[in-house]
């Protein structure tokens, strides 16, 4: 079964402050089309990575630089979640 949810949150293991603010927990919506098309202009798969994390976040570019490496790595999971990765690896 496909969980086909319109929006994961993400509890942040080490809280992030970009301009100012504390973020401790991350909202992703679904992948789009038009996402996919503009992550493709970034050069290296931890640019395209860091780009979906903010993009689907709706956050600065910052809060990637920010983040704890164990917070990238499940965020990472929910995108590909999204992306319908992980059925296909287990195919």
């Amino acid at each position: 079964m496909t969980d086909i949810r319109k929006q994961v949150k993400h509890t942040l293991i080490e809280p992030v402050v970009i301009e100012g603010r504390t973020i401790s927990e991350l909202t992703f919506r679904r992948i789009k089309g038009k996402d996919i098309r503009d992550m493709e202009r970034e050069e290296s798969n931890l640019d395209k990575t860091a780009f979906m994390v903010c993009r689907l976040a709706g956050m600065p570019p910052e809060l990637f630089d920010e983040m704890d490496a164990a917070d990238i790595e499940a965020v990472g999971k929910i995108i590909e979640d999204f992306m319908g990765r992980k059925s296909r690896r287990r195919a």
